[in-house]
């Protein structure tokens, strides 16, 4: 009987030397709080200072050994701890400004590039919006902070950004149209434009009306720089101008461009009508005629297809006194593009963190120019609600 309990004895001790040499931090290792709440870590005895890996996550500890919380400075680089301590990585959200810290740990700035978009963050870490002015070029920053390239449309003035983002002035040729852009603030020109010695006429949507300017420079649809002669439409030989496509619109869009097959004015109501629809995650529902709401998805967001075709019903043979451009405008209710993305006819809101619901008009806008001057067909607005 003493035999057996002294191996009993034997065989405890041995376990617990085990258990001793296989994990001697977790024997001594541990947080502490002092009476002022400051945490601290201590371990085999010692308070740890500077970085410290616990339990996976990184915490910084001043020389005193007390924990860091907030904005930390270490060696001229910026690290945010949370209220536990933890070091945090990727986007950060102070006092309703956003910060980006990378994988580890450093606050960033300058350009961006995040999961395909683009954004600037300020020499003191924080994210820009609207207009930023870097080395002498414009760029624009959506609400949610990414770059917009395309065209723009802020606060009801259009400007058109390359494929870099880079806002552009002057003449230029975009998708086959020509425009005109204020050569100080980028603004979109409309009407009669006094050009060097010549005045130029442009319509309601920017693109020149007849005689166009010489070009400055073209860019294709997306965006890219492509090569353009300098010559004006009285320089081509007749039968040059050719149908043409565009993207232009509240928020993005598309659109065509037809000459007719008799000067004699068409009727293109039936041409205005969409097709509203999305997948059925979205809740969309028909709640009048054009009256459409939806819900966001779980990632605040809601993708709708309008059904748009550049189509025309009439098309034939070039009218130079005749034509008819087709296009579709996404905006918001105040009438910007805030938070919208549109492309081919497919449209994605995302959630406004300022507003409790989105509120989105959709809309076809027809166009018919004979002898210079510029007719509409009465647009038909839809109108989606998404909260």
């Amino acid at each position: 009987m003493k035999s057996l309990k002294l191996k009993k004895i034997v065989a405890v001790a041995v376990a617990a030397a085990t258990i001793s040499t296989v994990s001697p931090v977790a024997a001594s290792a541990a947080w502490r709080q002092d009476n002022s709440n400051n945490w601290s870590w201590t371990e085999s005895g010692t308070t740890a200072t500077g970085w410290k890996a616990i339990d996976g996550e990184w915490y910084k500890f001043d020389d005193n050994g007390t924990m860091q919380t907030g904005w930390v400075n270490d060696n001229g680089t910026w690290y945010y701890t949370e209220a536990s301590g933890a070091m945090k990585t990727g986007w950060i959200n102070d006092n309703g400004t956003w910060y980006y810290a990378n994988g580890s740990g450093a606050m960033q700035t300058g350009w961006l590039n995040n999961n395909g978009n683009w954004y600037y963050l300020q020499p003191w870490g924080g994210m820009k919006t609207g207009w930023t002015n870097d080395n002498g070029t414009w760029y624009y920053l959506q609400p949610w902070g990414g770059m917009k390239t395309g065209w723009i449309n802020d606060n009801g003035t259009w400007y058109y950004t390359n494929v870099s983002g880079a806002m552009q002035t002057g003449v230029v040729e975009v998708n086959g149209k020509v425009y005109v852009l204020a050569s100080t603030t980028g603004a979109m020109l409309t009407g009669n434009v006094m050009i060097g010695d010549k005045v130029y006429t442009f319509g309601a949507d920017g693109a020149a009306v007849g005689t166009t300017p010489k070009v400055e420079k073209a860019f294709d649809a997306a965006g890219n720089s492509v090569n353009k002669s300098s010559e004006t439409t009285e320089d081509k030989k007749d039968g040059d101008n050719k149908d043409e496509e565009r993207t232009h619109g509240g928020g993005g869009g598309g659109g065509s461009h037809h000459h007719n097959d008799s000067s004699t004015e068409k009727n293109y109501s039936q041409d205005l009508k969409l097709n509203i629809n999305a997948d059925s995650k979205y809740e969309l529902q028909k709640t009048s005629e054009n009256n459409y709401t939806a819900k966001f998805d779980n990632n605040g967001e809601f993708v709708f297809n309008t059904g748009f075709s550049s189509d025309l019903k009439y098309k034939g043979e070039q009218k130079e006194d005749y034509y008819v451009t087709k296009d579709l405008y996404v905006t918001n209710s105040d009438k910007t593009d805030a938070y919208l993305e549109v492309k081919d006819g497919k449209c994605t809101i995302k959630t406004n963190p300022n507003k409790k619901e989105s509120v989105v008009n959709v809309k076809v806008v027809i166009r018919k120019y004979k002898d210079g001057e510029v007719k509409y067909e009465k647009p038909i607005t839809y109108t989606v609600t998404v909260k």
